[in-house]
């Protein structure tokens, strides 16, 4: 018994980001191999926008804070049979099984963006979080998860440089 419950530890361990206690990569793996089975499949890659400033700023140990409170989001946010993932650094996905198609997968991706700017305070600090998504789904025959991901990379970096002009634009330049 003692053997199994430290194999489920172990196991448990090699499947989870230490710093977020979200799922990783090996995770994401896993699950989409298992879902891919079932039906299409989404995959949604983000990264936070500005992440860097944060470090900068007030530390890394604040960094960290940002990256757990998204963490959070994510978890509380994703729906049944969703898996939210830390891939790296500052980088998430999403797991989105199920999806009849990309128009729903970018209202969802957009639900999830929306909960993560409603952070505000992170140790008692003022902030502002965003996180840049780009989505991309597949039906279940074709759904490769390098693909799935490398093209929703792709799209998050449109949505990046969209947000980004946007806010150039709204920013009055001194004359």
């Amino acid at each position: 018994m003692a053997a199994t419950g430290y194999a489920w530890r172990y196991r448990q361990r090699t499947l989870t980001d230490p710093l977020t206690g979200l799922a990783n990569r090996a995770a994401l793996q896993m699950a989409f191999r298992r879902h891919r089975r079932t039906g299409p499949v989404a995959v949604a890659v983000g990264d936070m926008n500005g992440f860097k400033a944060f470090n900068d700023t007030h530390g890394h140990r604040f960094g960290d804070q940002v990256l757990i409170e998204v963490a959070r989001v994510l978890a509380r946010e994703t729906s049944r049979g969703e898996l939210p993932v830390r891939l790296h650094g500052d980088e998430f996905a999403v797991l989105i099984p199920g999806v009849k198609d990309q128009a729903t997968a970018e209202h969802r991706v957009r639900q999830l963006q929306d909960a993560i700017a409603q952070i505000t305070t992170i140790d008692g600090q003022p902030v502002e979080v965003s996180m840049a998504l780009g989505v991309m789904t597949m039906p279940a025959e074709s759904a490769d998860l390098s693909r799935l991901l490398g093209s929703a990379d792709d799209r998050m970096y449109g949505d990046k440089h969209i947000n980004r002009s946007r806010t150039e634009i709204a920013i009055p330049q001194p004359q």
